[in-house]
């Protein structure tokens, strides 16, 4: 039972790792397009990063039989080092009674919703993104209505790995601990988006949004039934990962 649970835990990471992959391997393939197809392309993948990660997640048992127990040092061994003070800082830390790892780059925490213990890998650790400001104020209720949240991406946006990789970080997160579907949206009127719902923070039709802005501005603005969230290369990263750590209530 126990080495089952082990091989689980290897077979979490193993599609963390297989989601990047594709991401990346895409991001690749779209550096050699030009300007004019670009931007068409792009917002393809970025809402290819919306649906393909979970059918991503749903196929990747199929690695329980490729791993043993022994090829990677388990989180749940590194929580327990870390609740007993054996880590330093850069391997792990507690941060308002949550154990947060660090294992192949990423930051590990478990956060319980609703019963559920729910395993959180981002690329950034609390401390990290303490100086991302969240303003305004949410209307939960309407926000939480409903078994759908939209993600509004920029259709004019060239490739921009930062902007895709946080669309992934969300993406993951929305479905595992919101547990409700997403659907990929525009923000703005573009050619590309024909066949796409428009919707922003400034015009949510009373729908729950979440808006990615490239903005040297890093920040999360809560307005009505939309959450704004801004920055620029990794800091956009950093805003989506401290949001995520605020719904998780590890931050406040």
């Amino acid at each position: 039972m126990v080495e089952k649970a082990k091989i689980a835990k290897v077979v979490e990471r193993e599609i963390e790792k297989e989601e990047q992959a594709t991401i990346h391997k895409l991001a690749e393939e779209d550096l050699h397009t030009s300007t004019s197809t670009g931007e068409g392309k792009s917002v393809l993948i970025m809402i290819g990063v919306l649906v393909g990660i979970f059918v991503l997640t749903l196929g990747g048992f199929k690695l329980y039989n490729q791993f043993t127990a022994a090829d990677v040092v388990v989180i749940d061994d590194l929580h327990q080092q870390n609740l007993e003070g054996d880590l330093d800082e850069e391997q792990g830390y507690m941060y308002n009674g949550f154990s947060v790892v660090n294992a192949d780059g990423l930051w590990w925490t478990e956060v319980e919703v609703e019963n559920r213990l729910i395993k959180i890998p981002l690329h950034f650790g609390p401390k990290e993104v303490e100086s991302i400001a969240i303003a305004g104020d949410l209307d939960s209720p309407q926000f939480n209505q409903g078994e759908k949240i939209y993600i509004a991406i920029d259709p004019e946006i060239n490739y921009n790995k930062y902007y895709t990789l946080a669309l992934s970080e969300l993406n993951n997160n929305v479905l595992q601990g919101v547990k409700r579907n997403i659907e990929a949206a525009c923000s703005k009127e573009n050619p590309v988006c024909e066949n796409r719902t428009i919707l922003n923070c400034a015009s949510t039709q009373g729908k729950p949004v979440i808006e990615l802005v490239v903005d040297e501005n890093a920040g999360v603005e809560l307005q009505g039934t939309c959450i704004k969230i801004s920055g620029a290369e990794y800091d956009l990263v950093k805003s989506v990962d401290r949001l995520l750590y605020h719904w998780y209530r590890v931050m406040s």
